[in-house]
């Protein structure tokens, strides 16, 4: 490997103590089982377990459990409640870590650019397709990947989905691979 390659190798990974604000707003990342109703529903900040059960030694976090709605319950005053819970996080914090449901996630982003036009930090969304309480959930995949890229990108907005970095505003939902593109 080349010097210059190693000099930017090091300049995108940022090596010091990462400040993240974690915006919990609920979607089936955070679902859980209710037996008594035999229903999911969005009542636990999962999302706190999730990040618990990694190794991130080089990571200080502070929550914020905003909501607990399924993205399809996500309107207008709540979109805006999470625009601003996001930029309040990022004059506070080195990144910011929004947890949200997949149905209106994109919008959500879209609404953020629109409203606050680019962050000054890494703003990732991210989320799951099946809750991270049932076997084969996409949830810890999608947290540890957002976690990785909030670490390397440039300040401005995402979606971290399975496997991909998509840039907002332009991401959407794929709703037959049930994916982002």
């Amino acid at each position: 490997m080349s010097n210059s390659s190693m000099q930017l190798e090091r300049s995108l990974y940022r090596s010091s103590t990462l400040s993240v604000a974690v915006v919990m707003t609920g979607g089936t990342i955070a679902k859980s089982y209710n037996p008594a109703k035999a229903r999911l529903y969005n009542f636990e900040t999962k999302v706190r377990d999730i990040i618990a059960s990694l190794r991130t030694d080089d990571l200080h976090f502070d929550y914020c459990d905003l909501m607990h709605r399924d993205s399809l319950d996500i309107g207008p005053l709540e979109r805006r409640a999470i625009v601003d819970a996001v930029a309040k996080a990022a004059e506070l914090h080195d990144a910011v870590l929004v947890t949200h449901g997949t149905d209106s996630m994109a919008e959500t982003g879209e609404e953020l650019c629109r409203t606050i036009g680019r962050p000054d930090v890494p703003v990732v969304f991210t989320g799951a397709m099946i809750p991270g309480t049932i076997a084969g959930s996409d949830a810890v995949q999608n947290v540890t990947e957002a976690l990785l890229a909030l670490r390397l990108l440039p300040p401005g907005a995402y979606v971290v989905f399975h496997n991909r970095i998509l840039a907002l505003p332009g991401a959407s939902k794929d709703h037959n691979r049930l994916t982002f593109y």
